[in-house]
C-alpha cells in the first residue's frame, strides 16, 4: 500500500469535542473508583459491551463481565493496596488518555512468580472511548516485563534493548531508584541468609570490600563470607526479616542504603556466645551499605547484641568480663572500636530539601533530653537496645537520660543521615552517629571509671504530622562494657 493512502486516526474522524468535559469527568471519577478496588459496581463507568485490549501478557476483555473476572480479580489478587497514579492526562472530545503508574504490594501469585511482599510499580499506558457517558473502549500497554524485573526475573535474559542505552542520557524518577534499590538489598538478604547461598557473597560484595562494626572491621570479601558461615553455624535457621530500607543516591551510579532487620534464629551451634542453649532468639540489625555498580564497597553494621545476650540469659556486664578472663577480649581491641565508623568512600549528601530534619532532632535530644517533648509525638514508641520498647513522652525521656546520664559528652559526629520521601509512606529518617564522652557519672554503667569511651550507633525514625512517632536506637552495648572494663 501506498504511503499516502494509509488512513491515520480513523477512529476519531467522528469525535464530538462537545464531550470534552463529560469524558474528563466519567474518566477521572473511574479512576478513584479503581484506586477504592471496586469491581462488582464499576459498571457505573463501564458500558456493558466494554472492550478491553491488553498487550501480549495481558490479553484482551471482551463484555465487562470478562474485564471484572479475567482482569481487575486476578490483578487484585496479585498486587493489594494498589494505587494508580496518571502522571499525565489529555482528553479531547469522547477520548482521553494518560499515563502513570500503579503502586503495589506482591502478595499474591503473578506470571508464575510466588508472592515476595516487594512493593512495585506498575507503569501503563491507557487510551478511553467514551460513549452515551460510558466507557466502551480501553486499549492499554501495561509494563509487565519491567514488574518481573522487579521481581527479579528478567523475561529478555539481559538481551533487551536496554544494553543499548547511553546511561548518562538515562532519565529516572527517584522513586524508581528507591524501590529497585530496596528489591536489591532485600533480594541479596535473602538469598545469602535464608537461602545459604554464602558463597553469592562474592557476587554482591566487592573483593576489598570495608565492613565496619564496633567488634570487628574487616577489609576484604572472604572474611565476610566467614563470618558469615560462622554465624550460620550458631543459628542454622536464622532469618532475616526486612523491616525497612532507606536509601539515598542512584541505582545506575552509587547510593547508601540503611537497612533494618528483625532476626531471629535459634541458638544450637557453638561459637561467641558460648556453648549452644537451644534458646530461640529476636534481634534488630541495622546494616549500612554503600554500594557502586551493584556491589558493596563499604558497610556498617551494628547488632542488637544486648538483646541476643538477654535471651541467652546472659548480663552483658558478665559476659564482657568473662570475655576478658579468657582473653577473648584484649586492650589491644580499643582503638579498633573508636575507628569503626571511619569513612573511606564518600558519597554525595542527600539532596532532600529536609536532609537535616533529623540530625538536627537528633543533636538536640544529645544536649538536652527535654528537647524530647518537643521533637516526639505523644503517641510516640521507643524501639531501645536489649528488645526494648518504650512508650510515651515520660518514659522515653527517662530513658534517654538512664543513659546519656552516664557520660560527660565531649562530643556528638554524624557520620551520614537520609531522608526519604516515598508515596503513600511516612518521612523516614536514618543516622549513623559517634558520641565521644568520658564515663564520669554513676549509673547503668556502673561506678564511674573516668575513662575515654566512644559510642556508636545507628538509628530509624519515622515522622508524623508533628514529629517522631516511632524511633529505633541501635547500639552494640559490648563495646561500651569493653572500654570501660579493659
Amino acid at each position: 500500500m501506498e504511503k499516502d493512502k494509509i488512513k491515520k486516526a480513523s477512529n476519531i474522524l467522528k469525535n464530538d469535542l462537545s464531550k470534552t468535559k463529560k469524558t474528563k469527568e466519567i474518566i477521572e471519577k473511574m479512576v478513584e473508583a479503581l484506586n477504592d478496588h471496586r469491581i462488582d459496581d464499576i459498571g457505573e463507568f463501564f458500558d456493558n459491551n466494554f472492550n478491553w485490549f491488553g498487550n501480549f501478557g495481558c490479553g484482551t476483555k471482551i463484555g465487562l463481565k470478562e474485564f471484572q473476572q479475567n482482569w481487575q480479580i486476578p490483578f487484585q489478587k496479585a498486587f493489594s493496596e494498589k494505587v494508580c497514579i496518571d502522571e499525565a492526562r489529555i482528553f479531547e472530545g469522547e477520548w482521553g488518555a494518560a499515563f502513570g503508574r500503579q503502586e503495589a504490594i506482591h502478595t499474591g501469585v503473578f506470571m508464575g512468580i510466588k508472592p515476595t511482599n516487594k512493593k512495585v510499580n506498575i507503569n501503563y499506558m491507557d487510551f478511553w472511548h467514551v460513549k452515551k457517558d460510558k466507557i466502551i473502549n480501553n486499549w492499554v500497554m501495561v509494563d509487565f516485563p519491567d514488574v518481573m524485573k522487579q521481581l527479579g526475573v528478567d523475561v529478555f535474559e539481559g538481551e533487551g534493548w536496554e544494553k543499548y542505552d547511553n546511561k548518562k542520557n538515562k532519565s529516572r524518577n527517584c522513586y524508581l531508584d528507591q524501590n529497585e534499590i530496596e528489591n536489591f538489598i532485600y533480594q541479596i538478604t535473602e538469598e545469602i541468609w535464608e537461602n545459604k547461598q554464602v558463597e553469592n557473597i562474592r557476587k554482591y560484595y566487592a573483593r576489598d570490600v570495608i565492613v565496619r562494626s564496633p567488634s570487628i572491621t574487616t577489609f576484604d570479601c572472604d572474611k565476610v563470607v566467614e563470618a558469615t558461615y560462622q554465624t550460620l553455624k550458631q543459628f542454622p535457621d536464622r532469618e532475616l526479616i526486612g523491616e525497612d530500607v532507606i536509601s539515598c543516591g542512584s541505582i545506575d551510579k552509587i547510593y547508601l542504603s540503611s537497612h533494618r532487620i528483625l532476626s531471629t534464629g535459634t541458638h544450637i551451634g557453638d561459637g561467641i556466645y558460648g556453648k549452644p542453649t537451644g534458646k530461640r532468639v529476636i534481634y534488630r540489625v541495622i546494616a549500612d551499605c554503600l554500594v557502586r555498580d551493584n556491589k558493596v564497597i563499604e558497610e556498617w553494621i551494628i547488632r542488637d547484641e544486648k538483646s541476643i545476650l538477654n535471651q541467652l540469659g546472659i548480663e552483658t556486664y558478665d559476659y564482657v568480663k568473662q570475655k576478658i578472663l579468657e582473653g577473648v577480649y584484649k586492650k589491644s581491641e580499643i582503638n579498633s572500636i573508636k575507628n569503626c565508623f571511619k569513612i573511606e568512600n564518600k558519597i554525595s549528601p542527600c539532596k532532600s530539601k529536609n536532609n537535616n530534619r533529623y540530625k538536627n532532632y537528633f543533636l538536640k535530644i544529645i544536649k538536652d533530653q527535654s528537647k524530647i517533648y518537643h521533637l516526639f509525638e505523644r503517641s510516640a514508641q521507643l524501639y531501645w537496645i536489649g528488645g526494648e520498647v518504650v512508650y510515651t513522652l515520660d518514659h522515653i525521656f527517662e530513658k534517654w537520660n538512664l543513659f546519656l546520664s552516664c557520660f560527660n559528652i565531649s562530643k556528638c559526629e554524624i557520620s551520614n543521615s537520609i531522608l526519604l520521601n516515598q508515596p503513600n509512606m511516612r518521612q523516614r529518617a536514618s543516622l549513623r552517629w559517634r558520641l565521644i564522652c568520658k564515663h564520669s557519672q554513676n549509673g547503668i554503667f556502673g561506678m564511674p571509671t573516668n575513662k575515654d569511651v566512644e559510642i556508636f550507633g545507628i538509628s530509624h525514625a519515622e515522622f508524623g504530622k508533628n514529629g517522631i512517632v516511632r524511633e529505633f536506637i541501635l547500639i552494640d552495648e559490648i563495646s561500651i562494657w569493653k572500654q570501660i572494663l579493659l
